[in-house]
């Protein structure tokens, strides 16, 4: 029940007996109070409102007079993105309601009860991650409907083993068994033109290199590939995709990290390689009994999972591995951020463990409904992106139960990688197609 008066610097809330309509004015500061003192539950029952609790006035009813319970039952109906880019940027009293984290907690808690984030994480930001989670799920729930899709067979022959979104998800790149490296514009794709489809090309080169491509990497606007032809070479994207470097190493590439004056790779000769592009020298470590399938890392851990059924973290600063997982089916991929690592198993399972202050301790096992192996992973606060050898994509929930918010049958051949960046998700497709999804509202 709204009250008729208020002493002390709070709201009058009055009526217009014209208009019927119910207004505001502030007696005090004219400020609402910040959102960390109120709960998003806190919204009134319209019905309650009864004639003769309130008083009656000749002032136009306007947003910023409304009742604070008011104003935050209605936010409660708009999306987080509008709240932060648009309403929260009307006036400070505005901005004010939506600095705390206690409102962005309550807002997802409501919407999805499941433990979120999987992992504590002290850098994380609630009212980003409520933006990409709603947005996510909005997109995700009916891909379908919320997004351009479409399969690029361009100059393409053979199986893809790898895709890679760089450039805020404006640029594309392929690499297939025909030795094809491909570079695409998204930008350039306009639903209305089937011809635009051809018009992304801004790269094909079938002599890129004289084996598989299996990796890729970026660096600003520089494209990184390994290859069964036991090459790593560097790619200059503002210089037409120029070839500018590359190191030769003692066996096939099968995955790649990328960061400023580093590169690391996994190698099918069991070794990890250590590249700085400032130098010519190759330099490796071997610490696993079979081929290095996948890589990540951050700045303190490198992370590489092999047939020999263990995850290997290696210290950066130490110089030696710090930690080595045993598991029970060997990883195909792993994602590694958030202080989280998620890794996809040939047994289609996916496993989380807790990387937080370089604990890596396992939490649990899912089973997402794969029937084949599990062949890539990726783990964003907004959801978690698999794929698999039963030619499925599926779209997880991004919490410490991940359910399906849609499974993607799109591709009739297994999916070999996923690639996702700013909304867009692409997958690399054993049909001889790259699968690319661009959600409505980024063209």
């Amino acid at each position: 029940m709204v009250p008729s008066e208020t002493t002390g610097g709070d709201l009058v809330h009055k009526m217009d007996k014209s208009t019927d309509k119910i207004i505001s004015t502030d007696e005090g500061q004219g400020k609402y109070p910040p959102s960390d003192s109120i709960s998003i539950e806190d919204g009134v029952d319209i019905t309650d409102l009864q004639i003769d609790d309130v008083q009656y006035s000749e002032e136009p009813l306007t947003l910023d007079k409304l009742p604070i319970e008011i104003l935050m039952y209605i936010c409660n109906f708009l999306d987080a993105k509008f709240l932060v880019n648009s309403l929260s940027k009307v006036c400070r009293s505005f901005q004010d309601l939506f600095v705390s984290d206690i409102y962005w907690k309550t807002r997802i808690k409501k919407k999805w009860p499941k433990p979120y984030p999987p992992v504590y994480d002290d850098n994380f930001c609630w009212r980003e991650a409520c933006i990409v989670r709603e947005e996510c799920f909005r997109v995700w729930s009916k891909p379908d409907t919320t997004c351009h899709h479409f399969f690029y067979k361009e100059a393409i022959f053979a199986p893809v083993d790898a895709v890679h979104l760089m450039n805020n998800g404006t640029i594309l790149a392929s690499g297939s068994r025909d030795r094809y490296l491909n570079v695409l514009d998204l930008s350039k794709y306009n639903p209305d033109d089937p011809a635009s489809i051809k018009a992304m090309k801004v790269f094909s080169d079938h002599k890129a290199h004289k084996g598989w491509i299996w990796s890729l990497a970026s660096h600003e606007n520089t494209l990184c590939s390994g290859s069964w032809d036991t090459y790593i070479k560097l790619w200059d994207l503002d210089n037409g995709v120029k070839e500018y470097n590359k190191y030769k190493c003692k066996s096939a590439i099968l995955g790649i990290h990328f960061e400023a004056n580093q590169i690391y790779a996994a190698g099918y000769d069991r070794h990890v390689y250590i590249i700085d592009p400032r130098e010519s020298e190759v330099h490796r470590k071997r610490y696993h009994r079979r081929p290095v399938l996948c890589l990540a890392a951050d700045d303190k851990y490198i992370v590489t999972g092999s047939e020999d059924k263990t995850i290997a973290v290696f210290d950066r600063r130490a110089g030696q591995v710090y930690k080595t997982i045993q598991l029970e089916s060997f990883a195909m991929d792993i994602s590694f951020s958030h202080q989280q690592l998620w890794v996809a198993d040939k047994e289609g399972n996916l496993q989380l463990y807790d990387a937080s202050l370089g604990q890596f301790k396992h939490i649990k096992t899912y089973d997402v409904g794969h029937k084949g192996k599990a062949t890539g992973v990726i783990y964003s606060p907004g959801a978690i992106f698999t794929s698999s050898t039963d030619n499925t994509i599926k779209v997880l929930e991004p919490n410490l139960s991940p359910a399906a918010i849609t499974t993607i049958n799109d591709h009739s051949a297994p999916v070999t990688r996923l690639a996702y960046q700013n909304g867009v998700l692409a997958s690399a497709g054993s049909d001889v197609s790259i699968g690319i999804w661009i959600p409505k509202q980024t063209l």
